[in-house]
């Protein structure tokens, strides 16, 4: 008997119990893990370089510490090595924090022994994979990649390098594919492409171990379908990182994503499917991690179907017929498996930042024939959102009478604020399937900006499924989120992984102003949060998502629909909008000053008094 109901309170008090951290700013108390960071990163105790290792520590993510890093003039070469020393400290406390769950689950015989031996194993190969990720970012992000970039100016020179010298991979069809598993060496003045299991020979030989020893202790307890389905996967999945032969190892990668789309369980395992971090070789980044399926009132049969008739809307209204697109856009939407989950244990790259919500696989060859899986997070990103301090920023930015707006939704409108997260986090992840074919990605990346088009695409792929279906309760919460997101994203002007999100960013700030919704005069955001202005937006939107269907229909190249939105100045993009450019430009240089100063204006604590009283 597997109590996933038990297992999922269990990891949620965990989780509770991290997130509680954050009272540590109120407190002055110390925690050993925060001080530990704050010593490592050679910067003075003060609440900006607190708030900055709670948020390495409880939210995995580095920007804060980076900004304080600049803030301090520190050298890259310094910074560099200081994020390694953080990394090492956060996953030393998070191995300890997944062993110690692991074994709480067993005391309290939460599940079977085959599913206990699964989350054992996990773990353990998680540990590999985790001092594995040290190595990979030393050798791809930090050698490489600069590398690249120091030899070629911009991202198109650099591709042109790669494809002339054939420093890629091939799918099973021939063809380059839009990702690799492997790294780039240069012996004197010649480039090669080395696989994975060849360069990281070590890591990959404790890695295959870690993997047999789990299989042979599952294939002893293995008894129904579903765990079955477990062991073809992970002996695929083996098989895919220890292939030595470059030829094959996109193969052995497909393969390994069929066999996973295979595994519908409670327990799904997330292993290296993004790329995000590598703009050159789109190399594979190392994450390792369980997620648990979560309780939720959300309607995924009639989402989908929605979203069926959003995306045939769209096709119809842009006039290109090609039926084969829309034969394979509807074959991934009837086959998308969607998950409601809690990350459970996780590992590598996901040390440093984990989803709130993922479509995968990234590979068209296999959603082609098994479809997709979307996971969104929705329980543990709002109780995550609800324990983070107000931050100075959006006080300097937004009105109160605008914040209050999403706050009054955060702290008491609990259903509300969940039906907004499922309009854009869960309708962008579906947005990524619409207008995508199997060598989309392949013809629109040819100068390298693919990725930062297809953010875009999602997120309003999103809101015009909303556009088609709109309720009017919640028009106002789509809006208010929509502005803070895309004012808040500029904040990710310079960091590298998550760059099409900035981009995206740009694109919705140019229309927000187009339609008048923002206006910025004397250093002074005014947001003309009404009804009208509303629709305003919305005509604008769907206007240019069309031009957008059209042109991914058309496959054309991704800089192209980029360049009418945005230019880049000095290796950043910025908006060819005048008075949104000069927005952007004030709000980075605010966040490079104030990006880690907490609202101290009381506002917080009065919220979350309030919400205590009500409780």
């Amino acid at each position: 008997m597997n109590d996933f109901k038990e297992l999922s309170k269990l990891v949620k008090k965990r989780k509770e119990k991290i997130n509680a951290l954050y009272e540590l700013l109120d407190t002055k108390q110390s925690h050993k893990n925060i001080e530990n960071l704050i010593e490592l990163s050679g910067l003075k105790k003060e609440p900006s370089t607190i708030l900055a290792a709670l948020r390495r520590l409880v939210d995995l993510k580095e920007e804060s510490f980076v900004k304080e890093f600049e803030k301090n003039h520190f050298k890259e070469e310094k910074i560099t090595e200081i994020k390694h020393l953080l990394y090492n400290e956060v996953r030393e406390f998070y191995e300890k924090e997944h062993q110690e769950l692991i074994n709480e689950v067993k005391e309290k015989k939460l599940l079977n022994d085959f599913y206990q031996a699964l989350i054992q194993g996990v773990h353990n190969i998680g540990l590999v994979i985790n001092a594995f990720e040290v190595v990979w970012t030393k050798e791809i992000l930090e050698k490489n990649n600069k590398t690249l970039a120091n030899l070629f100016p911009n991202l198109d020179e650099a591709m042109e390098f790669l494809r002339k010298n054939k420093l890629y991979q091939l799918d099973s069809g021939g063809e380059i594919c839009e990702r690799s598993y492997g790294v780039l060496v240069k012996i004197g003045n010649l480039w090669r492409f080395v696989p994975y299991a060849r360069f990281f020979e070590n890591e990959i030989l404790r890695l295959e171990f870690a993997f047999d020893t789990m299989l042979d202790e599952l294939k002893t307890l293995a008894q129904n379908e579903e765990e079955f389905a477990y062991i073809e996967y992970f002996t695929k999945l083996k098989l895919a990182f220890c292939e030595k032969e470059d030829e094959k190892v996109i193969g052995a990668w497909q393969e390994a994503e069929l066999a996973w789309m295979k595994v519908k369980a409670p327990l799904q395992v997330g292993h290296p499917l993004e790329y995000y971090e590598d703009n050159y070789t789109h190399a594979v980044a190392l994450e390792w991690d369980l997620r648990l399926e979560d309780e939720s009132a959300f309607n995924a049969i009639k989402f989908s179907e929605q979203i069926k008739e959003s995306f045939t809307r769209v096709y119809e209204n842009i006039g290109i017929v090609d039926e084969n697109l829309k034969n394979e856009v509807y074959n991934n939407i009837d086959k998308t498996q969607l998950y409601i989950c809690i990350p459970m244990i996780f590992y590598g790259a996901e040390l440093k930042g984990l989803f709130s919500a993922q479509v995968v696989p990234n590979d068209e060859f296999v959603s082609k024939q098994a479809g997709k899986k979307i996971f969104a997070f929705l329980n543990f990103v709002y109780e995550s959102t609800k324990t983070k301090p107000f931050m100075r920023i959006s006080s300097e930015i937004f009105d109160k009478e605008f914040l209050d707006f999403s706050r009054e939704i955060l702290f008491f409108k609990e259903e509300i604020w969940k039906k907004v997260y499922e309009i854009s986090t869960i309708g962008h992840e579906f947005g990524h399937i619409f207008f995508i074919a199997q060598d989309s990605e392949k013809q629109m990346n040819q100068s390298g900006f693919f990725k930062n088009i297809e953010e875009y695409k999602a997120t309003t792929g999103g809101l015009v499924n909303f556009f088609y279906h709109e309720q009017e309760e919640l028009k106002m919460p789509v809006f208010n989120e929509l502005i803070k997101r895309a004012v808040g994203l500029i904040a990710w002007q310079r960091v590298d992984e998550v760059k099409p999100y900035y981009t995206e960013a740009l694109i919705h700030l140019s229309l927000l102003f187009e339609s008048g919704t923002l206006e910025f005069e004397n250093d002074k955001l005014k947001v003309n949060f009404t009804f009208d202005f509303y629709e305003k937006f919305k005509e604008l939107c769907l206007t240019n998502y069309h031009d957008l269907a059209k042109h991914y229909a058309l496959k054309l190249d991704a800089k192209e629909f980029l360049n009418r939105f945005c230019v880049l100045e000095d290796g950043i993009f910025l908006p060819k909008l005048e008075k949104c450019k000069n927005f952007v430009k004030f709000y980075y240089n605010l966040y490079e000053k104030i990006g880690n100063d907490i609202d101290t204006s009381g506002e917080f604590e009065r919220y979350k008094n309030k919400q205590n009283c009500i409780h």
